[in-house]
């Protein structure tokens, strides 16, 4: 069932936009007016289906070399035990600041971090979270990592390498 939704996103976004860049290239070839219009149409289709073969086969790939637990699509979450302390507060911010990211919210009294990482011309920015649960002697922490964008459908290893790094920071 992933797959089929792997593949189905992949559909829409790469594969579409490989498509209609095909259906463009093959005008060069294609005839003017309707008799052109089957030959645009098949390499549009076949744009489609190679951009989306590709994107969902290298997100597949990519998946595989996911940790357990870690799930399918951009937004990945973990929950681990932490030490507690009275310096888990500036622990998580470290581990936060650690990725590198601009914290947004820390509110210790309700055990609830946020910060969003940079931003660059090939990644939209990540929103990391760090929430606290538990006792105070022995916590736990859930650490979420979620696109800026709304409009990106697969993991590129960003969201995944966020939460390990922030897990590796705080189990120190």
């Amino acid at each position: 069932m992933e797959v089929l939704r792997v593949y189905g996103a992949a559909l829409l976004h790469p594969g579409l936009l490989a498509g209609v860049m095909a259906a463009n290239l093959a005008a060069f070839w294609a005839a003017d007016g309707s008799e052109g219009l089957p030959m645009r149409l098949t390499w549009g289709a076949a744009g489609l289906v190679a951009g989306a073969a590709m994107a969902g086969t290298l997100n597949l790939l990519g998946e595989r070399r996911a940790a357990a637990g870690h799930g399918f699509g951009p937004r990945q979450a973990a929950t681990v035990p932490v030490r507690g302390g009275a310096d888990l507060h500036f622990r998580v911010e470290v581990a936060l600041l650690s990725l590198p990211a601009e914290i947004r919210r820390s509110d210790a009294a309700a055990g609830i971090y946020a910060a969003d990482t940079v931003r660059s011309w090939l990644d939209p920015g990540e929103r990391v979270t760090v929430e606290l649960a538990g006792d105070s002697v022995d916590p736990a922490a859930r650490i979420t990592s979620r696109p800026r964008s709304r409009a990106l459908l697969f993991d590129h290893g960003r969201g995944r390498s966020n939460v390990n790094r922030v897990i590796e920071a705080l189990q120190e």
